[in-house]
Parts: C-alpha cells; sequence; structure tokens
C-alpha cells in the first residue's frame, strides 16, 4: 500500500538564493495569489530586528509571517526552527495548508534539511515540498564563480527562478541558464520579473501530488533531462546495461548524475551496500533520490536522502511504466566515486 498519511503531511518548502538574489520580492508577489491562502512563512535573518518578516507580513494581510532572527538557521545549534515549525504544525484555527521558509543568502541547504528530515518530531507532521532557488541574473554568473555556497543552493533546488533578467541582455541570461543546467540539468528554470509566476510552477511539486494524493514519479525524478543535454555538458558511458548521465557543473566541483538499471535488485544486500557508500561520502552527496526495482516486492520503491540522513523508503501502488531502478545524485568534488560505487553496488545486488 501506498503511504497515504504522507499526502495528509503539511508540505514544507524552502526560498533560498543568494544575498540579494530576490527571495523576498519573489514571496510578497506569491503570497498575493489566492492560491497562497493559508501558507505560512518562516523567515530566517541575521540580528535581532528583521525587515523581510514586515515586508511578507504586509503582503500576506494576517500574521502568518514568524521571524527566526537568531542568526543563520543552518549554523544555530538548539531546536529552535523545530519548535517553531512544530507550534505551525499545532495550529488548528487555521491549519496552515503550507509552510514556507525563506533562509538567508548564505545558508547551506544541506543543512536546514537536515534539521527537518533528521529531528523525529517532524517526520509524522511535514514532508518536503520543493527547494526553490532564486539566482540574479546580474551578478549570478560571479555568485556561481565566486561563492560555493551560490552553486550548492542552485545545485540542490527543483526549481531555480531567474530574477532581474529584464535588467541585462538576452545573452547573459543565456550564458546563465547554462550555468544553471550544468549544475543541475533535472531541475526547472523560469525567468521572473518583479516575483511574477504563479504559484502553482513553484509548489506541489514533490513525489505527492497534493491535489491527487499519489505519487508522481517522472516530475519528481524528471530523468529525461538528464539525459538530454548537449554533448559539451554531458558524458554518457553504458557499462554492461547500466547508463550513467553526469552533467558537468559550472566552474568544476559540482554536478549531477543519473544512475538507471533495468534488472531487479536485492534490496537487503544494496541498502546494505549503499550504506556504507553514504556512511563514507556522505558529505560530497548533497541530495540522492530514486525508484529502486526489489527483486522481494515489485512495487516502486522511492528513496530520498539529503547527505547521511534519508527519509524511510517508501512503497508505491505501481509503475507509471516500465520497471527499472532510477537514482539522481547532486554532489560536489568527489560524488562521482560515490557514483559510481553505487553503480557497482546495484550490480553486485543483481547477481
Amino acid at each position: 500500500m501506498e503511504n497515504r498519511d504522507v499526502s495528509n503531511r503539511i508540505p514544507v518548502s524552502f526560498v533560498t538564493g543568494f544575498l540579494g538574489s530576490g527571495k523576498t520580492t519573489l514571496l510578497a508577489a506569491l503570497l498575493k495569489q489566492p492560491e497562497m491562502a493559508g501558507t505560512a512563512i518562516v523567515v530566517n535573518e541575521f540580528g535581532a530586528i528583521g525587515i523581510d518578516d514586515v515586508v511578507l507580513a504586509e503582503a500576506a494581510g494576517d500574521n502568518s509571517v514568524k521571524l527566526f532572527a537568531n542568526g543563520c538557521m543552518c549554523c544555530v545549534v538548539d531546536d529552535e526552527l523545530s519548535v517553531t515549525l512544530l507550534k505551525l504544525t499545532h495550529r488548528t484555527d487555521p491549519r496552515p495548508t503550507r509552510i514556507v521558509i525563506e533562509t538567508t543568502g548564505l545558508a547551506e541547504p544541506t543543512a536546514i534539511l537536515h534539521k527537518i528530515m533528521a529531528d523525529p518530531r517532524m517526520r509524522g507532521q511535514v514532508r518536503l515540498d520543493a527547494v526553490i532557488a532564486t539566482v540574479d541574473a546580474i551578478n549570478g554568473l560571479q555568485t556561481l564563480s565566486d561563492h560555493p555556497v551560490a552553486r550548492r543552493q542552485a545545485a540542490m533546488a527543483d526549481r531555480r527562478i531567474i530574477t532581474k533578467a529584464d535588467m541585462v541582455d538576452s545573452k547573459t541570461v543565456e550564458n546563465l541558464e547554462a550555468a544553471l543546467r550544468a549544475l543541475n540539468a533535472g531541475a526547472d528554470l523560469c525567468r521572473v520579473t518583479c516575483g511574477a509566476i504563479s504559484a502553482k510552477k513553484l509548489f506541489g511539486i514533490s513525489l505527492i501530488n497534493r491535489e491527487t494524493g499519489k505519487a508522481d514519479l517522472n516530475r519528481w525524478l524528471n530523468p529525461a533531462a538528464h539525459r538530454i543535454l548537449d554533448a559539451q555538458t554531458l558524458n554518457e558511458h553504458a557499462l554492461g546495461d547500466s547508463h550513467v548521465h553526469f552533467s558537468g557543473g559550472h566552474g568544476g566541483g559540482m554536478g549531477t548524475w543519473l544512475i538507471e538499471r533495468e534488472r531487479p535488485i536485492d534490496w537487503v544486500l544494496f541498502s546494505r551496500l549503499a550504506g556504507e557508500i553514504v556512511k563514507q561520502y556522505g558529505d560530497l552527496l548533497l541530495r540522492l533520490k530514486g525508484v529502486v526495482w526489489t527483486r522481494d516486492d515489485e512495487r516502486p520503491l522511492v528513496i530520498h536522502g539529503v547527505q547521511r540522513i534519508f527519509h524511510a523508503p517508501m512503497r508505491l501502488n505501481k509503475w507509471p511504466g516500465s520497471p527499472g531502478t532510477a537514482l539522481v545524485a547532486i554532489g560536489s568534488d568527489g560524488a562521482g566515486r560515490a557514483v559510481e560505487l553505487l553503480r557497482q553496488a546495484l550490480e553486485k545486488s543483481e547477481a
């Protein structure tokens, strides 16, 4: 049976992006849309007095905006973020339909996701929906080149929003889009002026479709996008009946991989081998998600992890097409070795 209770958990989305990339402008515009009704916003700012929360509260027109101002939430050692989120999940009048967290421009996205995924109190209350990254068209290329955290923000995201595109020439935007595709071929790109974009394009894009309560594997993994890249950014090699696609990142040191296999595996063996690989290379594997075809149960098995923290695997009712294993990895320097070991682990698990 599919984990139906997952669809009842409050979806949590992150809006990340480097300093000055337009996160607050985007959210302020989104909050004016009817689709955002019932959304609770958690704003992370340095210092005791916030500015972004005031702007967003005015846009929201209610008291659904919460300020988290004790420093960057990826660096705070106590559980104030979890407490803030838990209070929101237990609010009944009204219960939030969605929680959106706006991070500081210097926040490490993996560290924040850890706080949500690793806290047992949160697992039954919320589910990860979308990671959205804003990228400034004026300074984006230079920012990606100069700041590793900006590259990680863009690589980790499910959606990348290019802001201020109307303030630069089209060639600059095209070059920025090429760099972002190289960081993560499977994440969508949108050009936005003054935050003008439909909330439907940004939220509700997790594995579970909120409207139907069912899983949408193709939308979540987007494997086709990892296969369709121009020859300058894609290296493809076939090893036996395994295909590994690599999208090389901007400036090196970052990229995405897609591993595909066409035979069922011994899940117990693979999970043990994969656990050892993740334990050793977890710092380099920023995000790993996929669907696995297992021998003991032919239904799709979905896995999703951030570095060394993984959600419990989830069984779906049926395959959207032909069964098979597809893993998408997002990683930094040295992650290619981990991906190759994962491919070998899948191969061993088929024997």
